[in-house]
């Protein structure tokens, strides 16, 4: 039965994790209120039928339906219900529109809170109330001419009337209106009316009047006016046949309303859906390549530095530097690849995070090093006095950056020739700024070609487009990832002398030294890892028994495992992969959460985004780490969470 006191909120919404937490907050929003659920249309129609719902919250992308069917089809099903849309676009037309199309409001998933729920229910439910109020008060005021005429005004919706012997016409004011004249300033007949309709259409339209004064049914069409000789207005019109017993006359009765705007929205919908279904392809294709890439990538590097671990002659030992270092060029390249095809869509993500400058310069020179010494030329590095020691900001990106810049200057050297790299600082705390020079002694570039590097978009359409031709990817991926850091960019080149490129990023300086966290457990650390993937099984257990002999590790191929797991036994930390198959990370661990709020959990994945990192953080994980991760960061975050959790 229904509880009167509480509102009836429907959630249709097939996401495990968005449903969730829809639910999270609407507790939080203080609501009184019974929550119903279902994953498809048909379900969420089916609850409807049996609960007497206040509210739905809709997802337009369910199993059974997606777009705007979804609203339509619901609204037609279970009328009179309040709907507020849930889209995962983050675009506001596709809100809009469906507001316009019946839906109460909008909310776009991942920028919502549970306050900004809270107001959109509460205004939702009062907006329908006084909307069906407003309904009701314009049926009774139909009767009302003059009010009846301003509401046809307000909807561009008009009516006429033809008599059938001499064709003459009637119409309201909203008629004249509508094909561009002043209420009353003509006589109009059916020929001046039919003079209106656009060439292409006017042959259906004087069908539909002959057929409509036939059989007395009604009858409906669309059609296009060409109004004060250019403009086109998009129609409908609906006539049947009636008996005015007063004047005697058989009249044809018709309405008609100006649906351009109409039209207009639904191309502009259609168009959207094109749009969006396209970039889905894309973005879907390039989560499997990420995934399919990073995942072995990850085996790879932790069996590295399991390997480097062992007792090795002094030519193994080369051997597997020289590994590594492959490993982190081979890393270099895949990023280029992956964000070159996200660049193209103009999806880049910012993942900032804290890291040591020495460290950093460190591995970008071991990189280099490699291309340097095959090319023969000599690179030097040099830095100043004033560098902090750590900085917050994408060392990814940063190190993408500065190695495409040099790799670019080894390509255009000669044999023998010599690279120079340099980084220094200004500022400090957060109006710190990173300034880098990669200057080289090649043949050098003329203006002309000074300003076709500097063009970042028409490098990349360049790069995308000639296949043979890729030069160009390296600068055109730079100056997209510095317009991403909100960093700049000035090239200097002297033709015979050689070209500097520098470029300065904003970064946080960290002011403080963080409290030591310790190299290793120092009691014992029971570990759940989470992980499908055979090697990466092996390869992370064997990187964290190694760590440390306090360390034990148990492993779950699944999510549903996880959880049994964890029913089970005390673990103290869980490393959470978010692919896997029967049940993934996000589900497995809200379901973890509702056992326990304080063990910590990382999420560990091969999709690196920052909407998915947010997600995670929202969903209960205390930690995000995209594969491929070095170990020695993993035993900094574990140690970390471990003091402050």
């Amino acid at each position: 039965m229904r509880n009167q006191d509480k509102l009836q909120i429907l959630v249709v919404e097939d996401n495990p994790a968005d449903a969730h937490l829809v639910k999270i907050y609407l507790k939080e929003s203080r609501l009184k209120h019974d929550l119903h659920h279902a994953e498809t249309l048909f379900d969420g129609t089916d609850i409807a039928s049996q609960v007497s719902i206040d509210l739905a919250i809709l997802d337009l992308s369910l199993p059974d339906s997606s777009g705007f069917r979804t609203l339509t089809n619901f609204m037609e099903k279970v009328p009179r219900v309040p709907i507020i849309v849930l889209t995962g676009l983050n675009d506001d037309v596709v809100g809009q529109q469906a507001v316009k199309a019946g839906a109460q409001d909008y909310l776009v998933k991942g920028h919502f809170n549970s306050s900004l729920l809270g107001r959109v229910v509460k205004y939702s439910i009062q907006r329908h109330k006084q909307q069906q109020k407003l309904e009701l008060t314009a049926r009774n005021l139909a009767v009302s001419e003059k009010r009846y005429i301003e509401a046809q005004e307000m909807a561009h919706f008009g009516n006429w009337e033809v008599d059938i012997v001499n064709n003459e016409m009637k119409w309201t004011d909203e008629v004249y209106r509508i094909f561009g004249f002043k209420p009353g300033s003509i006589q109009p007949a059916l020929s001046d009316y039919l003079n209106y309709v656009h060439i292409d259409d006017r042959q259906d339209v004087e069908a539909y009047f002959e057929n409509a004064t036939k059989d007395g049914q009604l009858h409906k069409i669309e059609y296009r006016i060409v109004v004060e000789g250019r403009k086109i207005k998009h129609l409908a019109t609906q006539a049947k046949v009636f008996y005015d017993e007063i004047t005697e006359k058989i009249l044809l009765v018709g309405a008609i309303q100006d649906i351009t705007e109409h039209k207009k929205a639904e191309q502009l919908l259609i168009e959207k859906n094109i749009t969006d279904k396209a970039f889905k392809v894309k973005e879907e294709i390039l989560k499997e390549m990420s995934f399919y890439i990073r995942t072995p990538l990850s085996s790879i590097l932790n069996l590295s530095f399991l390997l480097e671990n062992t007792s090795l002659s002094d030519q193994q030992s080369e051997l597997i530097g020289n590994l590594k270092t492959s490993i982190d060029d081979l890393s270099i390249s895949v990023n280029n690849l992956l964000n070159f095809s996200i660049l193209v869509s103009e999806k880049v993500d910012l993942e900032e995070s804290e890291f040591t400058l020495e460290d950093f310069f460190h591995g970008i020179r071991k990189v280099i090093k490699i291309k340097s010494d095959n090319k023969n030329v000599n690179l030097l590095f040099e830095t100043t006095q004033d560098l902090p020691e750590k900085v917050i900001g994408d060392s990814n990106k940063l190190n993408q950056i500065l190695l495409n810049l040099l790799d670019n200057a080894i390509k255009f050297s000669d044999d023998g020739g010599k690279v120079q790299i340099k980084m220094s600082a200004t500022g400090e705390g957060d109006e710190t700024q990173l300034h880098f020079t990669v200057k080289d002694e090649g043949a050098g570039m003329t203006n002309d070609k000074l300003a076709q590097v500097m063009d970042a978009e028409k490098l990349l359409q360049e790069s995308y487009s000639l296949g043979e031709k890729r030069e160009g990817l390296g600068l055109a991926i730079v100056s997209k990832l510095l317009k991403t850091l909100e960093g700049k960019m000035n090239v200097q080149s002297e033709i015979g002398v050689g070209t500097a490129f520098s470029i300065t990023v904003p970064v946080k300086a960290v002011r403080k030294v963080a409290e030591s966290v310790g190299d290793a457990p120092d009691a014992p650390l029971r570990i759940l890892l989470v992980e499908d993937h055979f090697l990466n099984q092996i390869a992370t257990k064997k990187v964290l028994t190694t760590w440390s002999d306090l360390v034990t590790v148990d492993i779950a191929e699944n999510g549903q495992v996880a959880i049994d797991k964890f029913r089970e036994h005390e673990y103290d930390f869980i490393l959470m992969d978010l692919q896997m198959p029967v049940l993934n990370g996000l589900d497995a661990t809200l379901a973890i959460r509702e056992m326990n709020t304080s063990v910590p959990i990382i999420a560990l994945t091969a999709n690196s985004s920052k909407s998915e990192a947010e997600k995670c953080m929202d969903l209960g994980f205390n930690d995000y780490m995209a594969k491929p991760f070095k170990p020695t960061n993993l035993y900094q975050k574990i140690m970390s969470l471990l003091i402050t959790v």
